[in-house]
């Protein structure tokens, strides 16, 4: 009797997934790099800023010396946040000096 308001408008309602997937890899991403970089002073990984997560790719913000130290531990964070989201969804990550 009633029509799906979906098939009316004609756009597919998956978006919610994407949503939740793209929460999921940032708050894994923040665990994964407190983990890691464990050996950095406090003050320093407190201004690290997980920003997007968008089409496979992590936006990170840092400072410039944080995010060259991020950049070259960046294939072992994307293989440890992937492991912990348990699905390959992270390709890369980018980094964005503040």
């Amino acid at each position: 009797m009633f029509t799906k308001v979906g098939s009316l408008i004609g756009t597919p309602r998956n978006r919610e997934p994407k949503i939740l997937t793209a929460i999921k890899v940032r708050l894994f991403a923040k665990e994964v790099i407190a983990r890691e970089l464990a050996d950095l002073p406090l003050e320093i990984t407190e201004k690290i800023q997980v920003k997007t997560f968008k089409n496979g790719v992590l936006t990170i913000s840092a400072t410039s010396m944080v995010a060259a130290e991020l950049k070259m531990r960046s294939g072992g964070l994307v293989d440890a946040i992937n492991k912990s989201v348990g699905v390959r969804v992270l390709k890369s990550i980018r980094f964005r000096v503040i």
